[in-house]
């Protein structure tokens, strides 16, 4: 496939038509913003879903990815599917990773 036809998918495009590089962002960013909206208390979010509140911290801060079970444990808690959060994480993934192979090659 060539690079044209390739980037058709998930473009954004300004007036002119042209391609405008979106940010992505780590599914924690999400997550943090989601209960601040929700007003839970941050460590009651870490009980529920068994993790040490330090953890909690570190995926809020990107150091940290949405895994299978905790987006499992997530779509109990929140009400939002697993499949959300597990294919935000993958974008996110996926956005680094053509990053760093840019960067590379």
């Amino acid at each position: 496939m060539d690079k044209e036809a390739g980037s058709m998918n998930n473009q954004v495009l300004d007036r002119n038509g042209n391609e405008i590089e979106i940010e992505a962002f780590h599914p924690g960013e999400f997550l943090k913003e989601e209960i601040e909206e929700r007003n839970i208390l941050k460590k009651d979010v870490a009980k529920s879903l068994n993790i040490l509140p330090h953890h909690l911290s570190e995926i809020f801060a990107g150091k940290r990815n949405i895994s299978a079970t905790l987006a499992v444990k997530l779509e109990k808690l929140l009400g939002i599917s697993f499949h959300y959060w597990l294919g935000m994480q993958m974008e996110y993934d996926l956005f680094i990773a053509k990053k760093e192979e840019a960067l590379l090659g």
